[in-house]
């Protein structure tokens, strides 16, 4: 065996190395944000209760606790920013991009969305993952039937 082919054989193990080097950082990376995630999810669970038994007691003991309420509000905000942040690295980690149709994760060289089939153009900007909030009812009624419910409402005053 030459020299140059032990070189060159020594070069592609370097390089086969080193890539598995960074993958295994990447995984150890994603595995960290993901504990990460995993962890804010359950503060933000934990006040949830907390808010939820403050109304409780407030409205049982006729209490006011809006105050630490408030506070626990924007306790869970801050939460919220933070899980928002810790997805996107782990978006861009694992990179992803986002449908702007239906808002899937899907690879960064992914053409279509595996989730609707939407073509994806190459400019798609990397995942920005959505934050689960609660979010408050809507009303399925559309603007004329709520307008008439508010004329009963009305009439029913007079």
């Amino acid at each position: 065996m030459s020299m140059y082919s032990l070189n060159s054989l020594l070069d592609k193990a370097l390089s086969v190395a080193n890539v598995a080097g960074k993958k295994t950082e990447e995984v150890v990376e994603s595995s960290k944000l993901k504990l990460q995630e995993v962890s804010i999810d359950a503060q933000i669970a934990d006040c949830y209760e907390q808010i939820g038994s403050l109304v409780y007691r407030s409205r049982k003991a006729g209490v006011d606790n809006e105050e630490e309420i408030a506070k626990l509000m924007s306790q869970v905000d801050e939460l919220l920013e933070q899980l928002s942040q810790v997805q996107c690295k782990r978006a861009e980690l694992r990179k992803v991009k986002k449908c702007p149709n239906c808002g899937a994760g899907c690879d960064v060289d992914s053409h279509f969305c595996s989730r609707c089939g939407m073509m994806l153009t190459p400019e798609e900007q990397p995942c920005e993952p959505p934050v689960c909030t609660p979010q408050e009812p809507q009303s399925e009624a559309t603007e004329p039937e709520a307008t008439e419910q508010e004329d009963q409402t009305i009439k029913q005053n007079l």
